[in-house]
């Protein structure tokens, strides 16, 4: 397991212990929403997956249209995350550096905007 990985692994687990503290122990409430009286493009996520978890993705999409995306995401990461530690052929630093190429970096900040207006619109 090279430092990578370490990182990766380490970083994993720290999300996922704080993923489920948030999902399923903790009621969290939105710093943004708090502050600037609008929802963050992250508001509703919390609730969009705990419905998620019971199956109900109709209800998910409603709190948050990013939910299925960014769990999808999660999903595929810890699969390359496997494979790479199991095949050692270094997938993990390939996909990283196809999320921080500038077009998809602009293409996920325009699809937070379009999340965020339509939480507000949704009143979430």
């Amino acid at each position: 397991m090279n430092k990578l990985h370490k990182k990766v692994f380490i970083a994993l687990i720290i999300l996922l212990v704080f993923g489920i503290l948030v999902v399923f122990v903790f009621d969290v409430s939105c710093i943004f929403k708090s502050i600037f009286h609008i929802a963050c493009p992250g508001c509703g996520l919390t609730r969009g997956f705990r419905a998620l978890f019971r199956l109900d993705i109709k209800e998910a999409v409603s709190y948050n249209i990013l939910t299925i995306p960014i769990f999808l995401f999660l999903i595929i990461t810890s699969i390359i995350f496997i494979v790479d530690l199991i095949s050692k052929k270094n997938l993990l630093e390939k996909y990283f550096n196809f999320f921080t190429n500038k077009l998809i970096v602009l293409i996920i900040v325009f699809i937070s905007i379009i999340a965020m207006i339509l939480n507000n619109i949704h009143g979430i």
